[in-house]
């Protein structure tokens, strides 16, 4: 399977758009607009850097890989330990254990992640006799 450029970067606007439209509904309140557009805004370029740093390596261990609801499955891992150390490390000291806080983190964090591998899904090239694809083609 192989996933190009343009494709990693669409799975990873549409896990910012998951993530500024769960933030901004579980945040925002009367703020949601300016909520939405602030994580949006503030989100692209870590959104972008984890996308290369973090999703492309993780989608070229999951080349072999044939089912991609393994994929998806993966990916929403990923954002969920993701969640789990950003919410680790925002989280105020007094309150650095709100298992309510961490476990909100993750699910935001992985179900994002997840629909944006999801979101891609059409745009992964499947080789049919289940051989590795090389990077330079």
């Amino acid at each position: 399977m192989v996933l190009g450029t343009s494709s990693l970067a669409a799975g990873a606007m549409a896990s910012l758009l998951c993530l500024a439209i769960a933030l901004a509904v579980t945040n925002g309140g009367n703020w949601f607009l300016p909520m939405f557009l602030a994580t949006l805004i503030w989100g692209a370029v870590p959104a972008t850097v984890l996308a290369f740093c973090l999703g492309a390596p993780l989608g070229v261990l999951l080349q072999p890989v044939r089912n991609q609801w393994l994929h998806v499955a993966a990916f929403g891992g990923l954002g969920a330990l993701l969640g789990l150390s950003l919410g680790a490390f925002t989280s105020r000291p007094w309150s650095s254990s709100d298992p309510a806080y961490l476990l909100s983190a993750a699910l935001m964090m992985g179900g994002s992640l997840a629909i944006g591998r999801l979101a891609v899904w059409r745009l992964v090239r499947v080789d049919p006799e289940g051989r590795q694809a090389h990077l330079s083609a």
